[in-house]
């Protein structure tokens, strides 16, 4: 490792120190990492609830990912269905999905968040868990498909319900069997069934209380299983989840396609992926505070998890600090 690098990483563990102490974040867990080595760290506290605001993060502890559920587990499937020859990019969604209605929507337009499909299952504050399924099938375009970026929720459930129908088993299995077992990702699961207190907690909520232990999104919470939300993880995991595209690994995907993932750029998105810092970049957040930066020029990783959320989600200061930290990681 370089000297530039060790200041670099030094320097960004002390702005989420600052961030701690100055109340942006209750506690953080993140790593660098390259080919030679990672680097891990936790800071702060659990929480600010009574229960949480003495309790110290500790390694090993459990992150709702929200979002990241997006790129760790469904995107990484489909693109390994792609590469079998279950589906290609250019497959309707209708083929796969009959009760679907837009045959102009590919699965590639999915991953990519151009279908133009609406970033909201309709009704959304009306949804329970006998009509949320519906409520997605209804959920119509908003604008052209491929006219350009609108992030939806709606298209990755749906990437979900392709991978159980192909795979003829729950979102569940199929990463555990495709995903997470060959990368020995033993933390990371729908399921929260360790000890509640290894959970970090998330937002304070007037109809569920402080949530923990439970994912935070309200539609993976209908749901159970999502396609764009709601995997627990622990930062041990998200590192080898990075790890294995700084080093191409196999057990994720052929060379061919980490270099499909790094050239492709469509309205500043790849599949699954903003590459927003530039060619050979992959980046991907989660609401609930927790995000990865992949510089694959430098093969170089920042995986950043916190609960931003907690107690509130009105945190500005959380956003334009992680936006410094990224400014750090990429020089």
């Amino acid at each position: 490792m370089s000297d530039t690098w060790n200041d670099t990483v030094e320097q960004m563990r002390e702005y989420l120190d600052s961030m701690v102490e100055t109340g942006i974040l209750c506690g953080y867990s993140c790593a660098w990492a390259t080919k030679e080595s990672r680097q891990l760290a936790c800071g702060g506290y659990q929480g600010v609830m009574e229960s949480y605001a003495f309790r110290p993060v500790l390694p090993g502890m459990y992150y709702d990912l929200a979002s990241l559920t997006k790129v760790v587990g469904t995107a990484s499937r489909i693109l390994q269905l792609v590469e079998a020859g279950k589906l290609s990019l250019d497959t309707p969604v209708k083929d796969i999905l009959e009760r679907f209605a837009y045959p102009q929507i590919t699965v590639g337009s999915l991953l990519l968040h151009n279908s133009g499909l609406a970033a909201e299952v309709a009704g959304k504050e009306t949804l329970t868990r006998e009509n949320i399924l519906d409520r997605v099938y209804e959920t119509c375009p908003v604008q052209d498909t491929g006219s350009g970026f609108l992030y939806s929720d709606t298209g990755f459930i749906l990437l979900g319900l392709i991978i159980q129908k192909l795979d003829e088993m729950s979102l569940e299995e199929s990463f555990q069997k495709h995903v997470f077992g060959p990368l020995h990702m033993i933390h990371t699961s729908y399921r929260t069934d360790r000890a509640k207190e290894w959970y970090i907690p998330t937002e304070v909520r007037p109809d569920r209380g402080c949530v923990c232990g439970e994912v935070h999104d309200g539609k993976a919470y209908l749901l159970g299983e999502s396609g764009s939300a709601g995997l627990f993880s622990a930062l041990e995991d998200m590192t080898a989840f990075a790890d294995a595209y700084l080093r191409r690994s196999e057990k994720l995907f052929t060379a061919r396609m980490y270099e499909r993932l790094c050239t492709e750029n469509s309205f500043g998105r790849t599949y699954g992926w903003s590459c927003e810092y530039g060619p050979g970049t992959l980046y991907h957040t989660g609401f609930t505070g927790t995000s990865m930066l992949l510089d694959l020029n430098r093969d170089r990783a920042f995986v950043l998890l916190t609960n931003r959320v907690h107690p509130t989600r009105e945190n500005p200061g959380f956003l334009e600090g992680r936006k410094i930290l990224n400014g750090m990681f990429m020089g």
